[in-house]
């Protein structure tokens, strides 16, 4: 199980980071994923601090790009913020899937990927490994350990698809 496991995390990985952003509030920060070309970033809620606001969002090179929050969903800690700049010669955004056939369930493993304490270029997005623990309705837990900074940042199932951002309290929002 381990070998396969492992196996899995090597090829996902490396797209799942290419992904995940750090998003700069000014006095704080958060954790994201780009979900289209276009540059579509899901977080939570609680990070994007409202509609309409500006915000930053770091890139796992260090590149910082303006946003803007779109909208949210406070009962599940759910928000869309767009990368208002483009990429050097008009480039897509690297993206994840969104694993819309929700088939994930109790036990399975998962991976997490976040900025904890904040974007660090050197050590990029930490990876953590756990099983979910629990599904229901618009949540799921894993128990996976994670600290400040890490909120908003995506879950993954073992093939790489998003399965869901992390909320407060170690819980996680579906998508």
């Amino acid at each position: 199980d381990l070998d396969a496991m492992q196996a899995a995390l090597l090829a996902a990985i490396p797209k799942a980071q290419s992904a995940t952003v750090c998003i700069d509030l000014g006095g704080g920060s958060g954790s994201g994923v780009i979900i289209n070309a276009e540059g579509l970033v899901m977080t939570a809620a609680h990070v994007s601090t409202g509609v309409g606001k500006d915000v930053t969002v770091i890139l796992p090179d260090g590149t910082k790009l303006k946003a803007e929050t779109l909208g949210l969903d406070s009962e599940t800690d759910a928000a869309l913020l767009r990368i208002t700049e483009k990429l050097p010669e008009g480039k897509p955004f690297p993206f994840v899937e969104i694993n819309r056939a929700d088939d994930t369930k109790l036990g399975d493993w998962v991976f997490s990927l976040g900025h904890s304490g904040g974007f660090d270029k050197d050590r990029g997005a930490v990876a953590r490994i756990g099983r979910l623990v629990r599904v229901a309705n618009t949540t799921i837990q894993t128990d996976g350990a994670l600290i400040g900074g890490d909120s908003g940042g995506p879950l993954f199932d073992m093939d790489g698809r998003l399965i869901g951002i992390h909320s407060r309290g170690g819980m996680v929002g579906g998508v």
